[in-house]
């Protein structure tokens, strides 16, 4: 066993002149280790890459877009002729229909006001909201005052049908007919009872001319309940 681990006594020996040979120099520098960027540039380098090796990593030129023309309707100018309103080419010198020179003073008048009036409807339909939104609630109101009137016209007429005898043809009797008259359920009750009870009072307690008074409205009573028409019709006059 102490023959085996002999070898590992020794590791840490002195080697002796070996050692201090093998130390590392000093830097003359005064202890830098890279020199300066204006040294460098100003000192010869010997190993200089080639422009020609560099140039695959350098950066592509930037391209440069051709100029687009203006798609928009105006800038296509599609000339119209004048007198057969035909569209023609943007170089087209005369009409393709009628070949008319499209080069004339009225044609070229005729073009320029046909390209005002698209501007100003595309201008309208690029607008804000509230041009359309004030248009909008002009034409409803416009159009409520149209039902109106209609409708007052249409109560009119039925005021004017139902007034004097065409009210009593939608009623049973005349007196359903003259019931309906009174605004409300409660006058109605109230001037049935009292000619009921006029009547009555006249009859038991009235003598000579009074008695034959109270005949008379007991009769009329009778004849305001007599049907008028064949099928009447079921209304309520109370």
């Amino acid at each position: 066993m102490k023959f085996k681990l002999s070898r590992f006594l020794h590791l840490e020996n002195d080697r002796g002149e070996r050692a201090k040979q093998d130390a590392p120099a000093q830097l003359q520098d005064g202890g830098r280790r890279f020199e300066d960027l204006a040294e460098r540039a100003s000192t010869p380098q010997g190993n200089v890459v080639p422009e020609a090796h560099l140039e695959r990593f350098k950066a592509q030129a930037p391209l440069v877009l051709e100029h687009r023309p203006d798609l928009s309707e105006d800038a296509l100018d599609f000339p119209r002729c004048l007198l057969c309103d035909a569209e023609n080419g943007r170089y087209a010198k005369t009409c393709q229909r009628c070949e008319a020179d499209l080069h004339t003073p009225q044609q070229l008048e005729h073009k320029a006001r046909l390209t005002r009036e698209r501007q100003q409807a595309r201008d309208r339909r690029a607008s804000p909201g509230a041009e359309a939104a004030s248009s909008r609630l002009e034409d409803e109101r416009r159009e409520d005052a149209k039902r109106y009137e209609y409708l007052m016209g249409q109560l009119r007429a039925q005021e004017q049908k139902g007034s004097g005898w065409h009210l009593f043809r939608k009623h049973a009797s005349l007196g359903t007919g003259l019931l309906a008259l009174l605004p409300s359920p409660f006058a109605r009750g109230v001037a049935v009872t009292a000619y009921l009870g006029v009547t009555l009072g006249l009859l038991h307690r009235g003598q000579g001319g009074v008695r034959i008074a109270g005949l008379v409205l007991a009769g009329l009573f009778l004849v305001l309940l007599i049907p008028i028409q064949d099928k009447p019709r079921r209304r309520r006059w109370w």
